[in-house]
C-alpha cells in the first residue's frame, strides 16, 4: 500500500468533520479501497462521531464512495480475465484449423499449391461443402464439415491425376471423385472434364441412378448421387456426339477411351 494505516487513521477524524483537505481526503479513499480493516476502522469511528439521528439518516460518503472503486476494479478485473480467455480460445480454435467460410477451411488443405484452383463446389446437407481443386498434375477433392466452432476441413482423399498433363489429345478427363457416408446417407460425386469439341453430352450410371446432362468443352460438369448402403457404386459413363452416337466410354480404371469405329 502506498501509505501507511496509522497515518491514514490519524487523518479519519479530520475527514469525518469535513476539515480536512481535498489530498487528505483522497488519500484516505484510496487507502480505504485496498484495505478493508481500515474500511472498519473509518465506520467505527464515524458511528462514534456523528449523532445517532445522523447515523440511522446516511452511510458515509466516504465509504460508499470506496465501495463504488472497489467495485469498478472488480468488474474491470472480471471484464479482463473474460476478454483474455476469449481471445485465447479464438486463437486456439483458429490454430486448429477451424474457419469462418468453407472456402477458407478448404484451402487449408495440405496438397494444394500456389496454382490451385476451386473448379466445382457442390454444398450436400448444408453442413457439408466439398471443394475440387484443379492443381495442375492432379485433382484434389475436399471437403469441409460446419461445427459450433466453425467449418473444419477433412483432408483424407486421394489425389486424381490429370492426363492431360502426361499425354497429348486427351478428350475427357475425369476431375476426381468421392463417394462420403455420414450414418446411412451418402452422396457419391463424380466431376468431369471435356476438352473434344465433339462431345455434347455424358450419360452415367451409379448406385442404379442414371444421369444425363449436356456438356461445355473446358468446363467441369459434376454428377452427383444419392450413395445406398449394399448397393454398387460402379460407376458406368459414356459420351456422346450431337447425333447420339458413342465417342468414349470410361474404362474401370475410371479413364475415359475412345470407342472403337
Amino acid at each position: 500500500m502506498k501509505y501507511r494505516c496509522d497515518m491514514v487513521r490519524d487523518l479519519m477524524p479530520l475527514c469525518l468533520d469535513h476539515e480536512a483537505s481535498e489530498s487528505s481526503e483522497q488519500t484516505v479513499i484510496e487507502h480505504m479501497v485496498e484495505c478493508k480493516e481500515c474500511t472498519k476502522y473509518y465506520e467505527a469511528l464515524g458511528k462514534e462521531m456523528e449523532p445517532i439521528g445522523e447515523q440511522r439518516d446516511k452511510e458515509n460518503e466516504y465509504v460508499k464512495l470506496a465501495s463504488k472503486i472497489r467495485k469498478r476494479k472488480k468488474i474491470t478485473a472480471v471484464f479482463i480475465t473474460s476478454f483474455v480467455w476469449l481471445f485465447c480460445f479464438i486463437c486456439l480454435t483458429y490454430a486448429s484449423g477451424y474457419r469462418l467460410s468453407p472456402k477458407a477451411a478448404a484451402d487449408l488443405s495440405g496438397r494444394l499449391n500456389d496454382t490451385s484452383q476451386v473448379i466445382s463446389c457442390y454444398e450436400w446437407e448444408d453442413d457439408f461443402h466439398f471443394y475440387i481443386y484443379d492443381s495442375y498434375s492432379c485433382y484434389d477433392v475436399v471437403y469441409v464439415e460446419k461445427s459450433l466452432l466453425g467449418w473444419k476441413k477433412y483432408d483424407n482423399n486421394l489425389n486424381w491425376p490429370k492426363w492431360s498433363a502426361y499425354e497429348e489429345n486427351v478428350g475427357i478427363e475425369t476431375a476426381g471423385a468421392l463417394c462420403h457416408f455420414k450414418y446411412d446417407e451418402g452422396v457419391q460425386l463424380f466431376p468431369v472434364r471435356v476438352y473434344d469439341d465433339k462431345v455434347k453430352s455424358i450419360e452415367v450410371t451409379c448406385f442404379e441412378q442414371t444421369q444425363t446432362k449436356e456438356v461445355t468443352p473446358g468446363e467441369v460438369v459434376l454428377f452427383t448421387f444419392d450413395a445406398v448402403v449394399g448397393q454398387s457404386n460402379k460407376i458406368e459413363a459414356t459420351a456422346y456426339d450431337a447425333k447420339g452416337n458413342a465417342l468414349y466410354y470410361l474404362d474401370e480404371r475410371h479413364i475415359w477411351e475412345p470407342v472403337e469405329e
